[in-house]
């Protein structure tokens, strides 16, 4: 069955992250980091089937045609922020679904990718992964590292929509990233759908979490009217030929269930004496045993 499968992370320099190395991680390349001198090279690491950079499709021509080196837009991408605890790029990664071949897994990976591209306008890193000779033959996955800022002509231009704190989206009328995380997973969702509609495959991807579709199926099990609980207590009553009914005399014992509560209660004994019986325990009661203030219970309780 596919997979739903879809995290978003961000990669902080506060945290000791660097976009220059986990884009290097990701393509399985040797980027050189501008910023503190560092070579990364991941040229050994197994599992790459494919990598390349998108724009968005509305600034696509020569003028963004640097940003298609992975070198020169990772290093602009550091040089742009000045924080040291600045984000410097946020990934989203997907499982692709395995029931696919691996020529509609890239496209679909491709369609997700420039999907975040013109949704925010950045650039985007793609970077698709097999399973490796020791992993699960079904991992195959990608990587989609995006750029904080937009993609201009001049270069990089102010922040994308999603690296907005709260209160510059409430001022810009946006929802909360909550809902916009949930708009990316329905994204990829209809996608990877789409795909395996076409691919005549039955599985289907559920954006939606284990919560909120238990959730969902409470509430809609609530809206269900159900009938009225029966009363035990009245059915129990056997009823008087007359209309007022008979005072019952103090001594007759309550009626619980259509049994008598003198009788639960020597069942309860019975069982209780045998169970002690059984393990060896004195059935005669035992004189009330002092309290053991340390304790904070009967020291001499034995069960």
């Amino acid at each position: 069955m596919a997979i739903m499968f879809l995290k978003v992370t961000s990669v902080s320099r506060g945290r000791g992250g660097s976009a220059v190395a986990k884009a290097a991680y990701i393509a399985r390349e040797r980027l050189p980091d501008a910023r503190n001198g560092i070579t990364r090279d991941y040229r050994h690491v197994p599992g790459l089937e494919h990598a390349e950079i998108l724009v968005p499709s509305a600034g696509a021509g020569a003028a963004t045609e640097w940003a298609r080196d992975r070198a020169t837009l990772w290093n602009n991408a550091e040089a742009a922020e000045p924080r040291r605890n600045a984000r410097v790029a946020r990934e989203y990664t997907i499982s692709l679904p395995h029931e696919l071949s691996r020529e509609d897994r890239h496209a679909l990976a491709r369609d997700f990718a420039q999907a975040i591209a013109d949704r925010y306008g950045t650039a985007v890193d793609l970077a698709m992964h097999g399973p490796t000779p020791r992993g699960d033959p079904r991992n195959f996955h990608a990587h989609v590292l995006a750029t904080t800022r937009e993609l201009t002509p001049e270069g990089f231009g102010r922040k994308s929509t999603i690296e907005l704190n709260s209160e510059r989206r409430r001022e810009l009328g946006l929802p909360h990233i909550a809902h916009e995380f949930r708009d990316i997973r329905a994204q990829w969702a209809a996608l990877a759908n789409e795909k395996l509609r076409e691919a005549n495959v039955e599985a289907r991807l559920e954006p939606r979490s284990r919560a909120t579709l238990a959730f969902e199926r409470a509430a809609s099990l609530d809206a269900t009217p159900s009938p009225q609980p029966v009363q035990l207590t009245e059915l129990a009553r056997e009823p008087t030929p007359s209309a007022a009914p008979a005072a019952r005399p103090p001594t007759e014992p309550t009626v619980v269930r259509g049994r008598a509560l003198d009788e639960i209660q020597q069942r309860a004994a019975e069982q209780w004496l045998a169970y002690r019986a059984g393990r060896g325990i004195d059935a005669q009661p035992r004189a009330q045993p002092e309290r053991d203030r340390d304790r904070g219970h009967d020291a001499g309780f034995e069960l």
